[in-house]
């Protein structure tokens, strides 16, 4: 009876069945057992912003917008590009979780290789239900990353053992590419937050 109903769902060819789902007034995107939106998602965030503290009037590229729940964490005011590959996640964001309504986002919908632009901080959430796509392991991506921004924070979900290993991967490459990688776990993820030398 208290338990979470489904509101509607879509079909995705990135993602497969997406569910928006509603528990006690609180909406959130569900693929399968994964929250990809919405929810504890803002939880899961919370650490990292406050280990950069977040600062205003500063320009953020978010690669993963889903339906917009990091872009509201981000303080106002803000120049905002968010990238998403899949467009039934906007179509989603639009109708249920007021992405339209964020001050100051641009949404680019496309492949986060070729959508990365210069921003004081680079937010990376890519998450293909409970997979990261190959590419983020890849050092071509993580230096193109280094040299467009001198602050990243990558989130890696941190629960089964295989998650774990690739986690410890991904962190292995960072601390070749970037000069300082600080380590947060938050709920089941881990957040990476990496800094260039030219950040202060």
């Amino acid at each position: 009876m208290f338990g979470p109903k489904v509101i509607e769902e879509f079909e995705s060819k990135y993602s497969g069945t997406i569910r928006v789902m509603q528990i006690i007034g609180d909406k959130y995107v569900s693929t399968g057992y994964w929250t990809q939106s919405g929810g504890i998602i803002k939880d899961v965030w919370k650490p990292a912003f406050k280990k950069i503290h977040a600062p205003q009037n500063k320009s953020w590229l978010i690669l993963g917008l889903a339906t917009g729940t990091i872009a509201k964490m981000i303080p106002q005011p803000a120049q905002i590009i968010g990238v998403e590959i899949d467009p039934v996640m906007i179509e989603i964001g639009k109708k249920y979780f007021d992405l339209a309504k964020i001050p100051n986002l641009k949404i680019v919908i496309g492949d986060a290789r070729k959508c990365i632009h210069s921003s004081d901080i680079i937010l990376v959430d890519l998450y293909l239900v409970d997979q990261l796509p190959e590419f983020v392991y890849s050092r071509k991506f993580l230096s193109n990353l280094r040299n467009s921004s001198a602050l990243a924070v990558f989130n890696h979900l941190y629960h089964s053992e295989d998650q774990k290993k690739n986690a410890q991967i991904l962190v292995n490459k960072l601390e070749k590419i970037f000069s300082k990688v600080e380590l947060l776990r938050s709920l089941t993820n881990l957040l990476v937050i990496c800094r260039s030398k030219s950040d202060t």
